[in-house]
């Protein structure tokens, strides 16, 4: 497991959900139309398995996402997050909504963002989070980095994290 400080685990140790933006985060962000003009996203196997044990541990997973698309749709009923919101231009005014429906505090929740309009819910969250590949001004906001890129097991490495840092992960690779 990577290195991390002990206040990226103490914040960690206290997670209870896990949110996260999809392009730049569980995509690369490239978007591909093939001939007939259909959208085309690659997505990590390793993201995906990370939250079946998140979901056995109990932390509540979901998306928050800018754009709107039928594989992001797809993807997220095929890992049985607890939400998929997509289209979203206030992503601070959900991640409230969310917090009240899911009885939360915010420092019990980690937000997974890569670009501006993430920066709001990074002022607002108790752990923010982005990818090794974005951009330095956004690094600076938020309180870890991945060793990660975008669509390269950024959501995997914070779900180890958060499992390591409860004490779950050795229960897990036992198994």
């Amino acid at each position: 497991m990577p290195r991390y400080s002990k206040e990226q685990i103490k914040k960690a140790s206290v997670v209870k959900a896990i949110f996260f933006d999809v392009d730049g985060v569980l995509t690369d962000g490239r978007i591909i139309y093939d001939d007939t003009g259909r959208e085309i996203k690659s997505f990590n196997v390793k993201d995906g398995l990370i939250i079946s044990y998140l979901k056995k541990a109990g932390i509540i997973t979901g998306a928050i996402s800018g754009r709107e698309s039928a594989a992001v749709t797809r993807r997220c009923a095929e890992l049985k997050v607890d939400f998929c919101h997509q289209g979203i231009v206030d992503k601070a005014m959900v991640f409230d909504k969310l917090l009240k429906h899911y009885k939360l505090k915010s420092k019990e929740v980690v937000f997974i963002g890569d670009d501006i309009n993430d920066l709001p819910v990074f002022r607002q969250v108790g752990f923010s989070v982005c990818p090794s590949d974005t951009y330095d001004y956004l690094k600076e906001q938020v309180d870890l980095v991945t060793y990660a890129k975008g669509g390269m097991g950024v959501l995997r490495e914070v779900g180890d994290l958060v499992l390591t840092a409860k004490g779950l992960f050795e229960n897990i690779i036992k198994a």
